[in-house]
């Protein structure tokens, strides 16, 4: 009974937060930035995966666990042009109110010098965002578990800043075996609380699903996660690249085949992922992404975007990851985690 009424009330928030945010602006880019390594080797925004990682359940809060108790995680990532990331987070567990998390990432997008509309130079400014995360999380029985956080985030930018709060919700399904997981999240739904100079903006809302399935005889994970599901048109309109050719000397158009267009969206929605982990002590993961190929495309150049790879290792208490997402042929960020048990 109890399970019922959780997946009821989680599918009508899913539903009502779709509906009151269908358009989604690139506000508050720190809330898509992906602070843990092992989650951006998969090129994912969360796993469904039930990992013994505080870094992973910062991002899935209904993957939180006893078992992660007072593990502390601390990441970097070199973004572009000298902006970086920065990010810790924090688990502890209450045997009866459930598994917490805390956690802040921090992006510094360097400084900046402040000048008159003469050219004077009036010293320099700094451009910075902050997102705290708080989250919860807990088991319903041994196959159901639920989870949300909250994420305030602060913008500074020179004498300007914002302000919003956002909140994750999700519940996760674990197969008796745990060979299979899966997870419906509500992510970034929220509100501003205070704009820039007056400008309203909202969050970048998404609603998603993740899933896995290990191999039964080798030790592989392979995971696919469907992003945007609370809206269908991802294409962007590139006057570069586009889909109707025109003929340059007859003015005839050539339309885009439409199954094409169809199956083109369809799969900007879906990211692919691969994990093969031999023991409990390494692991190497491969990601896909259409949608981030398809953006990041250059006509006729060789290009590894959407692709995103990465590895890791524990020894002792200690485990430190490392992972690449091929943005663009001309520059990717890398992140680095260290996870400590404590």
């Amino acid at each position: 009974m109890l399970k019922k009424i959780a997946f009821t009330s989680l599918f009508l928030l899913f539903i009502l937060s779709a509906n009151a945010q269908k358009e989604v602006y690139e506000a508050y880019p720190v809330l898509n930035l992906r602070s843990s390594a092992r989650v951006a080797a998969f090129g994912m925004d969360f796993l469904s995966w039930q990992t013994n990682d505080i870094s992973v359940a910062i991002t899935n809060p209904s993957i939180l666990s006893k078992e992660m108790n007072n593990q502390f995680a601390i990441g970097y990532t070199d973004l572009f042009a000298g902006i970086w990331q920065g990010n810790i987070a924090y688990s502890h567990s209450f045997n009866k109110l459930g598994s917490f998390s805390f956690g802040m990432n921090y992006v510094g997008y360097g400084n900046f010098k402040r000048t008159e509309p003469n050219g004077d130079e009036k010293g320099d400014f700094s451009v910075n965002d902050y997102m705290f995360t708080i989250g919860w999380g807990r088991m319903l029985d041994s196959n159901v578990y639920i989870g949300a956080n909250i994420k305030p985030v602060f913008s500074q930018y020179e004498s300007y800043s914002a302000i919003a709060i956002a909140f994750d919700v999700a519940a996760t399904y674990l197969s008796n075996n745990r060979s299979f997981s899966a997870t419906l999240m509500a992510r970034n739904f929220g509100t501003q609380l205070k704009s820039f100079s007056g400008v309203e903006e909202k969050l970048p809302f998404q609603l998603e699903l993740g899933i896995s399935k290990k191999l039964k005889y080798a030790p592989f994970r392979l995971f696919v996660l469907a992003t945007n599901l609370q809206k269908w048109d991802l294409r962007e309109d590139d006057p570069l690249n586009p889909r109707d050719e025109v003929d340059p000397f007859t003015g005839e158009i050539t339309r885009e085949n439409t199954f094409i267009g169809i199956l083109d969206n369809g799969f900007r929605h879906l990211n692919f992922a691969i994990d093969f982990q031999p023991s409990k002590n390494f692991y190497i993961t491969l990601g896909y992404s259409w949608k981030q190929n398809r953006e990041m495309y250059l006509q006729d150049a060789f290009s590894m975007a959407g692709f995103s790879y990465g590895f890791g290792f524990m020894i002792k208490k200690f485990q430190l990851s490392y992972a690449r997402n091929e943005y663009h042929k001309y520059g990717s960020p890398n992140h680095l985690t260290l996870l400590v048990r404590l």
